[in-house]
């Protein structure tokens, strides 16, 4: 009765995984629908009080015959991609082709679907597989045969029943768990950061920040300029800001105590327009000086000549909007020190991230190895639930290679969604 959702119970207990948890608790994504009692429920929004005394099935729990089918039609259709989403989707089609049949029609497939977010195979694949499940006529799998054969996505069954674990999927003996305190102003001085509350905690193992980073504090793709920690006497530069990392027994205790930690801000005013933001006599991030990220500039031929020759000219400014990547998957990470055959220690991390030789490179930085300590680090890419080009960055790898160094034990760090909408930055 701890847990706060059955989807908790299921994967954090029972590690029952096919249900994936995409946005916990929001209920938005449908990534973690089960069956309760005949009926098909988004796992994160079903309290452990509506389970009590129920009967919950899982792709888990479907018949060999059934996994196969809904397997087979999913990947002879193209009806997947990444994957992360699939899982919730075939136990949305199975409850409804339960209850209709071969009555299910593509509309009121469409309409129960709604339910489901899928970012990277959008919709008419899946409701191609599911139009083909209620009519028994799923297309018999061919792997390709040349140039102009059709064939099918790499780990496709193994994709839609939930089989292929993602990061939060995998379990280590001995892990911790860990959570991220963020900045609670977009643009504040840290004065004094007090974790005594949620070290005192039952549970709680260690709470870092940035005077815990014997390493660099910053990472980077082009420029080392973004803090892995805003530490005391820093600066905060938007609601994404990791102030604390804290490392406890499980999951639900390590965010709890997170939320304990206290920050003494001293509140700065908030620089939230790009255009004004030019001219603004103070700087909107933390180390960087002036606003402005660059100048491109083109010019081909006599640009000068042939406007003033010219009989209209327009000028505009355009402004492109910012982008969400909207991928299903939150960031996640999990880090395993161990002794290597040669008795130096080592460390082992599976990053759902899309570069590893550079995030390797970063978390070797931050934890203090430096170059020469890059061949004691192994960075392995999952792959990951969507990411857009979203996650080159780090994310939480580093604070998480960072905690599990530090204390020698496997640690996995995955942010919920509400953090990942604060942390992550936007498409360019």
């Amino acid at each position: 009765a701890d847990h706060p959702h059955l989807l908790s119970a299921r994967r954090d207990e029972l590690d029952v995984t096919s249900p994936k948890d995409g946005c916990s608790p929001s209920g938005q994504c449908g990534c973690c629908t089960v069956i309760v009692d005949g009926k098909a429920r988004v796992a994160c929004q079903t309290s452990m009080d509506k389970a009590d005394g129920t009967s919950i099935l899982t792709l888990e729990g479907f018949t060999d015959e059934e996994r196969d089918r809904f397997a087979a039609a999913f990947a002879a259709h193209g009806a997947l991609q990444c994957g992360f989403c699939t899982p919730g989707i075939l136990v949305r089609a199975k409850a409804l082709l339960d209850k209709k049949g071969s009555e299910l029609t593509r509309d009121e497939a469409a309409r129960h679907l709604g339910g489901h977010l899928c970012r990277c195979t959008g919709y008419v694949k899946i409701l191609d597989a599911v139009e083909s499940l209620a009519h028994d006529e799923v297309p018999v799998t061919i792997q390709p045969g040349g140039v102009g054969s059709r064939g099918v996505k790499y780990e496709a069954a193994e994709l839609a029943l939930g089989d292929r674990g993602y990061v939060d999927d995998i379990r280590v003996p001995g892990m911790l768990h860990a959570a991220v305190h963020l900045a609670a102003h977009a643009r504040a001085e840290v004065l004094a950061i007090d974790a005594a509350a949620a070290e005192a905690g039952p549970g709680v193992v260690r709470v870092f920040t940035g005077a815990d980073v014997p390493g660099t504090l910053k990472v980077g793709l082009i420029h080392k300029d973004w803090p892995v920690f805003i530490p005391v006497g820093g600066r905060t530069s938007y609601r994404g800001d990791v102030l604390a990392f804290v490392v406890a027994e499980d999951r639900e205790t390590a965010r709890r105590a997170a939320a304990l930690v206290e920050v003494d801000y001293g509140v700065l005013r908030p620089i939230t327009d790009p255009v004004a933001a030019l001219d603004d006599p103070d700087d909107a991030v933390w180390g960087l000086a002036g606003n402005r990220l660059s100048t491109s500039a083109y010019r081909r031929g006599e640009a000068d000549a042939a406007l003033a020759a010219s009989t209209h000219v327009v000028h505009e400014v355009f402004q492109t909007a910012r982008i969400e990547h909207a991928f299903l998957e939150p960031e996640s990470t999990l880090a395993m020190p161990f002794a290597g055959d040669d008795g130096v220690r080592r460390m082992h991390v599976w990053s759902g991230g899309q570069g590893g030789w550079d995030d390797r490179n970063q978390i070797c930085d931050v934890i203090g190895l430096g170059v020469e300590g890059r061949d004691r680090v192994t960075v392995e890419l999952v792959s990951n639930g969507g990411a857009f080009g979203g996650k080159e960055d780090l994310s939480n790898q580093a604070q998480t290679a960072l905690a599990a160094w530090l204390l020698d034990s496997p640690v996995p760090c995955t942010i919920s969604r509400e953090e990942r909408l604060n942390v992550h930055t936007t498409r360019h």
